[in-house]
């Protein structure tokens, strides 16, 4: 992993670094520096794997999804497949990991795609989304019409959730009593500031300078676990379903939360900060904009009044020659000019004899 790759990591979208943390942080819990086979089911991001390589942690990486094979593949084996109709025995991953899967597929294969998950793990199966609530659909539909406003399209994730339906809590619960299995379920992403810190991700560059939105991700990761992420509603549920039973544990002996009021009230000051320096620099440029066009129209001005100099000196240059040729005229017509002129005639003529 490169370090270019650690500083991208944690400046993502929080939506995004919190789902891989958390499940980097539970397989630390239990493996450590262990050498485990772990499956990543519809894990097309490179972002999961880069969390465990930051924290050097040697798990032999499956990753099946049925997207195509990136182009470059690193530290992990890709198979392109149905995550419905795997082609593993059972058993064969120490833990399964599915991260924001289960709302992209089909109402009448979320169950299979569940049991397929347990039937290939031995010891622990991760399964994280969005569920289906009031609270969670009516805060993706206030984040997709945003991010329209912005772009003139729908949010290709969400609108995705959209069509294909969130998973219900009912039914992975009843898939989990059918497994007569231990599990663990907890919510995070607090679905007040998810919506915040998701409407800033959707501003294009045009609007907000992308290195400040970055920084901004960057307090809040670093900060993850003061800001009260965890509390509820959630926006992505998390389930840990024990296959190996001694393995349970309590959300307090994975994450060690030190809510602080302070982390929270600088998240909201840089927040503010993000659109009022915004606002700031835009209304700078404006007041540069106006002096130019003021300097614009003083030219204008100068340059008009130039011109209408010009246009009276043209206006009287032109009844100067209108009086001449009149002047002219008045000459032409005299009976001294005629007399002159007969007189020029008399004189040529002596002159020819």
């Amino acid at each position: 992993m490169t370090n270019a790759d650690s500083v991208e990591y944690f400046q993502l979208n929080p939506d995004a670094f919190t789902r891989f943390f958390i499940c980097k942080e539970i397989l630390r819990k239990h493996y450590n520096d262990s050498p485990i086979k772990l499956l990543d089911v519809g894990g097309g991001s490179k972002y999961f794997r880069t969390a465990l390589l930051h924290d050097k942690l040697p798990y032999e990486l499956t990753v099946v999804d049925i997207l195509p094979p990136p182009t470059k593949i690193i530290g992990h084996h890709y198979i392109q497949g149905d995550a419905t109709r795997m082609d593993f025995a059972d058993n064969s991953f120490n833990t399964v990991v599915s991260l924001d899967v289960l709302e992209h597929i089909n109402d009448e294969k979320k169950a299979i795609f569940v049991q397929e998950c347990y039937r290939v793990a031995k010891d622990l199966v991760v399964i994280a989304g969005p569920f289906d609530t009031p609270e969670t659909t009516r805060s993706e539909k206030f984040a997709n019409e945003f991010f329209h406003s912005l772009h003139g399209r729908d949010h290709p994730w969400l609108i995705e959730h959209f069509k294909q339906n969130k998973p219900t809590r009912k039914l992975i619960e009843s898939q989990i009593k059918k497994f007569n299995c231990p599990y663990l379920k907890f919510e995070s992403n607090f679905l007040p500031i998810w919506l915040k810190m998701i409407l800033v991700n959707f501003v294009p560059e045009t609007v907000i300078d992308q290195k400040d939105i970055r920084g901004l991700n960057k307090f809040f990761n670093d900060k993850l676990l003061s800001l009260s992420d965890f509390d509820s509603p959630g926006y992505r549920q998390f389930y840990l379903l024990y296959k190996d039973s001694s393995l349970k544990m309590e959300f307090h002996q994975y994450f060690k939360l030190e809510p602080s009021v302070e982390s929270q009230l600088v998240l909201e000051k840089k927040l503010i900060e993000l659109f009022v320096n915004q606002l700031v620099s835009r209304n700078a440029d404006l007041h540069d904009e106006a002096q130019k066009l003021a300097r614009a129209m003083g030219e204008i001005e100068r340059a008009t009044g130039e011109n209408a100099q010009l246009t009276i000196e043209l206006q009287d240059t032109a009844q100067h020659a209108e009086n001449l040729q009149a002047t002219i005229e008045d000459i032409t017509n005299s009976r001294t000019y005629k007399l002159l002129s007969r007189l020029n005639d008399l004189r040529r003529k002596i002159a020819g004899n």
